[in-house]
């Protein structure tokens, strides 16, 4: 072979491709979190072949599973279904109004207009490791769960006087709102 010559493979040619076959399913699922029995629409692949899967867990079971002696069924615990959040304890969800949350005082409940920020003393009933603070309509950062009966926030200080009212939210469940001042 010369120096500088190069041997390159015989380009591809049409004739030499052969078309693949990717079949594409669609459809739309339930509800989220609660696989076990909300139903989704028939899915339909490509070549017009449909209902050929089950709809939800529950189905799958008895579909595909049912009499297999060695079959255990797992749900994913950490995928939040329903009320309960994940890794918290499971129980009975929470009774309304008689479990909701209530803020029975704030302390302090004022603050200087433009001063530093105030660490506040939420004191009330039903809190919850997953409670919530929302101070002037907005759910702050800035918080702490100390007992089902305290919480604390940060006060973000106003730049001019007013009220700001603060509530507790617990599993999407507002307290009744307590004033803070901003003199």
């Amino acid at each position: 072979m010369a120096s500088g010559a190069h041997r390159y493979p015989a380009p591809i040619t049409a004739a030499m491709v052969l078309p693949a076959y990717v079949p594409v399913f669609t459809w739309n699922g339930g509800v989220f979190g609660d696989e076990t029995v909300s139903e989704t629409n028939v899915v339909v692949d490509d070549r017009g072949v449909g209902d050929y899967t089950p709809r939800n867990l529950t189905e799958f079971k008895t579909w595909h599973k049912a009499g297999d002696p060695d079959y255990v069924s797992v749900i994913d615990v950490g995928v939040p279904r329903g009320w309960i959040e994940p890794n918290e304890p499971y129980g009975a969800p929470p009774a309304s109004p008689a479990g909701d949350p209530t803020i029975s005082s704030l302390a302090p409940n004022t603050g200087v207009s433009g001063g530093a920020p105030t660490w506040v003393v939420i004191t009330g009933t039903n809190f919850t490791n997953w409670s919530q603070v929302e101070t002037g309509g907005v759910l702050t950062p800035y918080f702490r769960y100390r007992s089902p009966t305290r919480m604390e926030m940060l006060q973000d200080p106003r730049s001019t006087p007013g009220i700001v009212v603060v509530k507790v939210v617990d599993h999407g469940v507002k307290s009744a709102g307590s004033n803070f001042t901003f003199t």
